[in-house]
């Protein structure tokens, strides 16, 4: 008999042998019970989870002799030829190459005709969500009024994919990705039965590289046998997948936590000279300061999941650590990662990465820098806001900004209170003026967003009324003009003002019709606008003093910027 693998040999062929998905056979078993069998069903999840092993147990279950049953007996003839594929009521399609309109006809078409031996003829369409769209079209009116010998099974890893018109007529079952714990013990068993000899530690690891999906950690399984032979251990594994291990992770991991910096680079050089992978090493990584983070939070929670060895290595960096700390680097080394997926040269990125991480402790919480000046300690080294960047098409003038210190602190939490920010700026340092603070104002919004400095330099001052300083922007912006209205980066502007002007003020935005005059100070006396004539005078009296101008202006708090006269129409 030829050879088959783990994941043909092992797979589920009664309702109790399914894996990690309680729900679905729970809902499927009750159905069947109770003769409440809908005509078309949708499996939905991730690959490896069982949703084509449960549509064919549900054909078996409906198909069995003296059925529908759930507890129908696996060697029956009628359930061995579904097994094998050899049954003629149960087809199997791959929706990925039978994909078109005139497939989907021909299925039309034969399910007009009665079942040559069971009880329902039953279509199984795999990977449903490659149907074009005329195919699910040409499906819907059969999918909804199906004859009564008919039912359909749909699976699919993308559910997004299928128009809302077929989930309307199925039934749809989401399949969740199976737990660590559920797989290594599915793969215990098969050991077990295989007479294997395998370290609980090597088929931990197993579970958490399969992420999820049990063929694929069948699959491993399988590949590991054929490499090293009946006995397993944890070295095999790191071998097969090029990965670290507890032992050297958590080595890298307590230099980070403890800022060596030089260390730290130096084990991350060993890991890779040895062979490992950037993005591997960054996983175990996010794993074991998740683990540091639920230690510090729910201790008997990860008691229940960590072996020994590993759960002393949590234990001894999680006493180096506060709270707030690991989750500042569990979120850096989130977003390391996701860099790195897209990275061209991801062993020089991980280096960076490693870099930045060893310097958190010179971050300083919101929580830590308030508490201080509430109490009047200064902090080492100062907080300043930094020398702004030059901004392109800005006029030369010189712009009055705090000093920068050689190592300014990070800060990290929520947003600081606008009362304690403006605490923190000595008014007597303040002096400049209206059009000054404005393109200050404008290079601190170009560093923190630099996606919209092009369009921020494109704005001018145009006057300051009382504490509120109005802001041109082009007409054309449109709706674009709301990013520059949105809290948070009206909170940059308004700390950049305070900062030169020694007070708290307002920004208000104005769309003008482009392009923008540019103000008094900067217009150059060959294009200097003219005085207006007598005529052009009476013009802009008139209009400002008409009752219906002015109504409206005390309606929608608005003010007149400008009247132009009309131009005489030419022939």
């Amino acid at each position: 008999m030829a050879y088959e693998v783990f994941a043909r040999k092992y797979r589920p062929r009664t309702f109790a042998q399914i894996a990690g998905q309680p729900h679905i056979v729970r809902t499927l078993a009750g159905a069947i019970r109770q003769g409440r069998v809908a005509q078309a069903y949708l499996f939905a999840g991730p690959r490896g989870t069982g949703k084509t092993s449960t549509a064919r147990i549900l054909a078996k279950a409906l198909q069995c002799t003296g059925g529908p049953s759930v507890d129908f007996d696996p060697s029956d003839p009628i359930c061995t030829e579904i097994d094998s594929g050899r049954c003629l009521d149960v087809l199997e399609i791959d929706g990925a190459s039978n994909n078109g309109v005139e497939q989907v006809r021909e299925l039309r078409e034969s399910a007009r005709f009665a079942p040559a031996q069971c009880r329902f003829k039953i279509y199984v369409i795999d990977e449903v969500h490659m149907l074009t769209q005329a195919a699910f079209n040409a499906l819907l009116k059969t999918l909804e009024e199906p004859p009564a010998h008919v039912k359909f099974i749909f699976a699919t890893t993308e559910p997004q994919k299928v128009p809302g018109t077929v989930h309307s007529r199925c039934q749809r079952f989401d399949f969740r990705r199976i737990s660590e714990k559920e797989i290594s013990s599915h793969l215990a068993s098969l050991c077990a039965t295989e007479g294997l000899a395998a370290d609980p530690k090597a088929l931990a690891l197993l579970a958490r590289n399969a992420e999820g999906s049990l063929r694929d950690a069948e699959g491993a399984l399988d590949q590991l046998v054929g490499f090293y032979g009946g006995e397993l251990s944890e070295k095999v594994v790191l071998e097969m997948f090029g990965m670290a291990g507890t032992g050297p992770i958590a080595a890298l991991a307590r230099q980070i936590a403890e800022g060596n910096t030089a260390e730290a680079l130096r084990l991350l050089h060993e890991l890779l000279e040895s062979g490992k992978e950037a993005m591997v090493l960054s996983r175990e990584l996010v794993h074991l300061f998740r683990n540091i983070a639920v230690y510090q939070t729910a201790p008997a929670l990860i008691r229940e999941e960590l072996p020994d060895s590993e759960l002393s290595e949590v234990e001894a960096i999680s006493g180096t650590l506060p709270p707030e700390a690991t989750l500042s680097l569990l979120e850096d080394l989130a977003q390391w990662e996701g860099r790195l997926r897209v990275a061209a040269n991801r062993n020089l990125l991980l280096e960076v990465g490693i870099l930045e991480l060893t310097h958190h402790k010179e971050k300083v919480s919101l929580e830590r820098l308030l508490q201080e000046l509430s109490s009047a300690t200064p902090l080492s080294p100062p907080l300043s806001l930094g020398t702004p960047a030059p901004v392109q098409n800005t006029p030369k003038e010189p712009i009055r900004a705090a000093r920068k210190p050689a190592q300014p602190p990070i800060l990290v939490g929520p947003p600081m209170p606008r009362e304690a920010a403006a605490s923190l700026i000595p008014p007597a340092a303040a002096k400049a003026t209206p059009e000054e603070a404005w393109r200050l104002a404008v290079s601190r919004f170009a560093q923190k967003r630099p996606l919209e400095a092009e369009s921020i330099q494109k704005s001018r001052f145009l006057e300051r009324r009382g504490d509120t300083l109005e802001i041109a922007l082009p007409k054309d912006f449109g709706q674009k003009a709301a990013y520059f209205t949105d809290p948070q980066n009206r909170a940059i502007l308004e700390d950049s003002f305070r900062e030169a002007l020694g007070q708290a003020v307002r920004v208000d935005f104005l769309l003008i019709d482009p392009p923008i005059a540019p103000t008094r100070k900067e217009q150059p006396e060959a294009t200097a606008k003219r005085a207006p004539g007598p005529e052009e005078q009476r013009i802009e009296e008139e209009f400002r003093n008409d009752p219906l101008i002015q109504e409206a202006l005390r309606l929608f708090e608005g003010r007149i910027l400008s009247v132009t006269p009309p131009q005489p129409k030419t022939t």
